[in-house]
């Protein structure tokens, strides 16, 4: 699926805070929700005639009443988390908060697409349009565990890897969101992924083991 980019984007340790933080926030600051509100139909409009498919619009959307709904504040997994995990570890301990936020894009209260907000210069701006597959799959993790309002969700960068945790169901759950996004050859084994409902959590070890290489291989 494409993406529309405002600015480019470097996923880069800058974005991080210091210190990890137990559980994700999942109500956007006032000047994050106003640049997503605002920056909506100015991505839209951007997308190229007869494309709105390839940004995850079905045949007959109308773009125009495309609303927000409540966004996912993204955390990452370090390279340096990854080397000092060890099995029983809590998620809580391993993950960085970023300053990047993910609001579903809906059409008729169905996920479409995704629009990113990112703080840059101390300023929130609606930076990306796109990512249909995980709008998808957010979707349905949030139908799923929709009583559960601490969903924790991953970005791990170096791997192009989404995950999310579920701290309410135990400290050490972590799963793989599965997109329609290409996996690259050595990523994550396409044999743990898990049903379209995610009714079944992964565990932090298995998915931290898998990650290792593939996070190593892309600094390298």
């Amino acid at each position: 699926m494409k993406t529309i980019k405002l600015l480019v984007v470097s996923m880069t340790l800058g974005w991080m805070l210091s210190v990890p933080c137990v559980m994700a926030q999942q109500t956007a600051p006032a000047d994050v929700q106003q640049a997503a509100v605002t920056g909506l139909q100015p991505l839209i409009a951007k997308i190229p005639a007869g494309s709105a498919g390839d940004y995850g619009f079905a045949a007959g959307d109308n773009l125009a009443t495309a609303t927000l709904g409540d966004p996912f504040l993204a955390y990452t997994i370090t390279s340096s988390a990854l080397d000092q995990y060890r099995v029983g570890m809590a998620v809580a301990s391993l993950v960085t908060k970023t300053t990047l936020w993910y609001f579903p894009v809906l059409i008729a209260g169905q996920p479409r697409a995704m629009l990113v907000v990112n703080s840059l210069d101390n300023r929130s701006e609606a930076v990306s349009l796109g990512y249909a597959g995980l709008a998808k799959a957010l979707g349905n993790v949030s139908r799923t565990w929709s009583a559960s309002k601490d969903i924790m969700f991953i970005d791990v960068f170096q791997a192009h890897q989404f995950l999310f945790s579920v701290p309410a169901q135990g400290s050490q759950n972590l799963t793989r969101l599965v997109t329609q996004e290409p996996v690259a050859t050595g990523q994550i084994n396409a044999a743990a992924t898990p049903t379209d409902d995610y009714a079944t959590l992964g565990t932090a070890a298995g998915i931290i083991e898998q990650l290792k290489p593939v996070v190593k291989d892309a600094i390298k």
